[in-house]
């Protein structure tokens, strides 16, 4: 699996949270540890929902990002206890730009799980239950779909998962009407299960408050550079990658560009996370790049014998 050819490490996002998620890590120290600082920060019961749900639990507005974050970081963390050195770049898609922060050593686990409290505080208080949200849109060109939102100024291509793969921002009345409109040419698309119009410019104006509630939090300068997950720049310093992440709820998420710069640094790039998510985008956005999975635990002997 391993080598000692330089790679990547790309973190994923919500909705890679699934009962069963955890199989194999419960008995790990390492993974414990992280998910169990994530327990005592929320008082969520992070690790038995990972294991056997509810799944209504697992995937409520709040847990989701906890347990995604947390199980990400502890994969990390377990596979560096194993002897995985640390990649030449990483990234995270939406939320697992988080999970690189953290990884990094840029800030703490709790940093960014007072991020997610902040960035879901705000949302709730600047939109009402039920109002925005996101949808996903299959199987249209950008051109087309941009086309079609030029009627929509409410609308935001929130973002952009591969070259006919995306995600628009914005009240749901609208979001719905788009719909409407496509949903004879695209080849899938529907409503998210996300009640705010993430990596869009209606979250410009929260940014400001995420900001002032974070601001005891000093970063670091991370142990690896880190890529912008909306334009694939390098990021070499605490405070550019702390300032990322700040705003990433109100910037869009760019894979196909990002996945270009990964290939450009590597040739090979592992998925720290559960799922397969980003190893299947990054199939359309670049195919030369070789993306594995470190979700499954039999994996970490494999480091030992790459040394």
């Amino acid at each position: 699996m391993v080598s000692d050819a330089p790679f990547a490490l790309l973190f994923p996002g919500q909705g890679t949270e699934a009962v069963g998620m955890s199989t194999g890590w419960d008995g790990h120290p390492d993974w414990r540890e992280v998910v169990a600082r994530a327990e005592t920060r929320s008082g969520f019961d992070l690790e038995a929902w990972m294991r056997e749900g509810p799944e209504s639990e697992l995937r409520a507005p709040r847990q989701a990002p906890y347990a995604v974050v947390a199980h990400s970081v502890g994969l990390f963390r377990a596979h560096r206890a194993a002897g995985m050195p640390l990649p030449r770049v990483a990234t995270g898609h939406s939320l697992g730009f988080y999970s690189a922060v953290v990884a990094a050593g840029v800030v703490p686990l709790e940093a960014v799980l007072e991020l997610v409290d902040a960035v879901e505080d705000a949302s709730a208080q600047a939109f009402g239950p039920g109002t925005h949200g996101m949808a996903f849109v299959i199987g249209l060109s950008e051109r087309e779909l941009r086309e079609a939102l030029e009627g929509q100024p409410d609308l935001a291509l929130s973002n952009l998962n591969g070259r006919a793969q995306f995600t628009v921002s914005g009240p749901r009345p609208a979001l719905e009407t788009l719909l409407e409109a496509v949903q004879g040419r695209a080849l899938k698309c529907g409503l998210l299960p996300v009640q705010h119009p993430l990596h869009g410019p209606h979250m410009v104006p929260l940014v400001p408050s995420l900001a002032r509630r974070l601001a005891a939090w000093k970063p670091r300068d991370p142990e690896f550079p880190l890529l912008s997950h909306a334009t694939g720049a390098l990021l070499t310093t605490g405070a550019a990658c702390w300032d990322e992440a700040l705003v990433s709820v109100a910037l869009p998420v760019c894979w196909v560009p990002v996945a270009s710069a990964v290939r450009a640094q590597v040739e090979a790039a592992f998925e720290c996370g559960h799922g397969a998510q980003l190893a299947n985008l990054t199939r359309w956005a670049e195919r030369t790049l070789a993306v594995k999975s470190l979700q499954d635990p039999a994996a970490l002997a494999a480091w030992g014998a790459a040394g």
